[in-house]
């Protein structure tokens, strides 16, 4: 009866964690490369990993992972891969950094989002922990960003 008790409160908190992640939009970010077995990886708000959106290659000037489109069982694109976003002085700082940093206006939630190589960056709500990295290659659309690395491979580095 205990067992059962705590596998259910485990599963409870996992799924509220889940579910609260999944109402964030944006997080603040201050991106730095982490050594991992998977190579130096781009992270951000707690140190979880970033990601890239396939879609955004034939549209760097507007993010494609938006609140409008894609509403599904657990919210939009931006509820489940929420943008990477900047403040105007801190920009400035990490382009000066590495030239690959950008930003681009998202209109979605009215704040600079953070690029590189162009491309718009995100969260996947599912990673929880550091080097947890499991939006790696989801749908064959998303992927995480390797130091210097301009980022195609969107169906996964182990891949």
């Amino acid at each position: 009866m205990m067992n059962k008790i705590i596998f259910s409160l485990g599963s409870l908190l996992m799924i509220t964690s889940v579910n609260s992640l999944a109402n964030e939009l944006y997080f603040e970010t201050n991106p730095v490369f982490e050594s991992t077995d998977k190579g130096n990886l781009l992270v951000g708000h707690n140190k979880l990993g970033l990601y890239t959106f396939k879609k955004d290659l034939n549209s760097p000037t507007k993010p494609q992972c938006t609140t409008l489109e894609d509403q599904g069982p657990l919210g939009s694109c931006l509820a489940r891969w929420p943008a990477a976003v900047v403040n105007q002085e801190d920009i400035e700082d990490i382009m000066a950094s590495d030239s690959n940093f950008g930003a681009v206006y998202n209109e979605d939630i009215k704040m600079l989002q953070l690029t590189y190589f162009d491309l718009p960056v995100y969260y996947w709500f599912k990673d929880s922990s550091t080097k947890n990295f499991t939006g790696d290659g989801v749908q064959n659309a998303w992927s995480l960003i390797v130091q210097g690395q301009k980022p195609v491979m969107f169906d996964g580095l182990n891949k």
